[in-house]
């Protein structure tokens, strides 16, 4: 913690002037990124001022993956004057691989903001301290290791987004080791992963993507083999159903709490008061970070942040109006300029002059079979009471909602009709009702279908609509027929 004062200090300086922040930040940028090859085509190198800034080309991957193929094959100063150190993928819309660069820079920018973050934590959380840690380490996929021009593919270790003295310490705090994650099977990866876990009675806080993650991480518990002490916690855990009985110590469960994770997280939150929402980070960068017992994450300057509305007007952080929503575009040390993430998030509040927002769902997975424009905000609405997996899948004339327990197709192709252009399709019949698949392993199934198309568990936010067909078709394989 004492390593990561002064990225508190700075958050607070943030909060409270956020224009002399993105002043500097923009000046900085520009000096790394301006002369580069990219920048120079987008106009970086010649933009005068932050006002001016606002007027340079909004990117997105489309514009953005040409650069990175001459960055992969090994060609210098393209998207940054400082060394690639390596591309980090992460999942695209349609179901590839996109590859985001990565420089020492950007990786202290992803460090500025996780150390505010903890520091943040052990203030109000003071229990933390003399605790391990738990932060969900994402299996390592088989992947090609190296570029065509020979920069590395991936993060050899969820620590390594920090410095070498940092990913010392952290090695001590952590009760699942780096190595889990090389594991060679799902399946083995989680019996390493809990046998740590559950022998663990100094746990003090658990970071995991999805908050269904842990609940059907604990489903496996009875048949790994405990020390007496660790059994006896683990025979009051299936009694009481607490996660406090398992961990005496645990103080902080940190998962996604919007879009698909809502209802489940609320599930959590009601009975362990230690439940925090996490921030809005993406492979690309940081949106936002969270504090401890404010609703939504506030904005963190670590990368230069905008927010822009539907209609393509973008605002700085400090500038955005409450209830708003917007698409954040972010410039990053690793060579992004004005790169539009597919995310909607609203502001929920304010923390000094820094917004705080909560992300609203993706902007990029929508379908569109013959016109009916469903969007995963939508299909969600539709699904509010379902309990358990949920994941509706477009197929060539009609939709299927996989499921792990019963649902009702009519209830389901009913709601989807309150979508104008899907009722019209269907009045047409252009698309067949939609059915549901019920698949007692539909959440097992997600998993290996995403470990199949080479992504990172981790790195993949389940939505309501799946629209990528690799793991749409791995969802249905040997599913019952209608």
């Amino acid at each position: 913690m004492a390593t990561r004062l002064g990225a508190w200090r700075r958050l607070r300086q943030w909060m409270h002037a956020p224009q002399q922040a993105l002043q500097e930040r923009f000046r900085t940028l520009k000096r790394v990124l301006g002369p580069s090859a990219h920048g120079r085509a987008l106009g970086l190198d010649r933009c005068p001022s932050l006002q001016a800034f606002r007027e340079l080309p909004v990117t997105s991957w489309e514009d953005t993956a040409p650069w990175v193929q001459r960055v992969a094959a090994g060609e210098p100063g393209v998207m940054s004057t400082e060394p690639i150190e390596l591309v980090e993928p992460t999942g695209g819309s349609s179901g590839g691989t996109k590859w985001i660069p990565y420089t020492a820079r950007l990786r202290r920018e992803f460090d500025l903001a996780v150390g505010a973050w903890m520091v943040d934590l052990h203030r109000h959380r003071p229990a933390l301290f003399g605790t391990r840690h738990y932060w969900s380490v994402s299996r390592a996929v088989k992947r090609l290791q190296h570029t065509e021009g020979g920069l590395p593919i991936g993060l050899q270790s969820d620590s390594a987004y920090f410095d070498p003295v940092t990913r010392w310490l952290l090695a001590a705090m952590m009760v699942v080791p780096d190595h889990v994650a090389h594991a060679p099977s799902l399946e083995a990866w989680r019996e390493r992963t809990l046998l740590r876990l559950l022998e663990a009675d100094d746990l003090g806080l658990i970071s995991v993507w999805s908050p269904t993650f842990l609940q059907r991480l604990l489903h496996q518990a009875d048949d790994v083999p405990l020390s007496p002490a660790a059994a006896a916690r683990r025979a009051r855990f299936r009694d009481t159903g607490q996660l406090m009985d398992l961990w005496p110590r645990l103080s902080v469960l940190s998962a996604w709490a919007d879009g698909f994770a809502a209802r489940p997280f609320a599930a959590l939150a009601g009975t362990f008061p230690g439940a925090q929402p996490k921030g809005l980070l993406a492979t690309e960068g940081v949106v936002s970070i969270p504090l401890w017992g404010k609703e939504g994450s506030v904005v963190c300057l670590t990368h230069l942040v905008e927010l822009r509305t539907a209609s393509g007007e973008a605002f700085w952080p400090h500038e955005v109006a409450l209830g708003a929503r917007y698409q954040p575009m972010l410039t990053t040390g690793g060579g992004l300029i004005r790169y539009a993430l597919p995310d909607e998030v609203e502001v929920v509040g304010f923390t000094g002059r820094l917004p705080r927002i909560r992300l609203v769902g993706r902007l990029d997975k929508g379908s569109d079979l013959v016109g009916e424009k469903l969007t995963p905000a939508f299909v969600r609405s539709k699904l509010v009471d379902h309990p358990g997996f949920a994941m509706l899948v477009p197929r060539t004339d009609h939709y299927v909602l996989v499921s792990d327990r019963p649902w009702s197709a009519e209830v389901l192709d009913a709601g989807l009709c309150r979508a104008h252009h899907y009722a019209y399709a269907r009045e047409l019949d252009q698309l067949r009702p939609a059915r549901v698949v019920v698949l007692q392993d539909a959440w097992s199934r997600w998993e290996q279908a995403v470990e199949a198309a080479h992504l990172v568990l981790g790195d993949q936010k389940p939505s309501a609509l799946e629209t990528r067909p690799a793991i749409a078709n791995a969802l249905l394989d040997g599913a019952p027929k209608p």
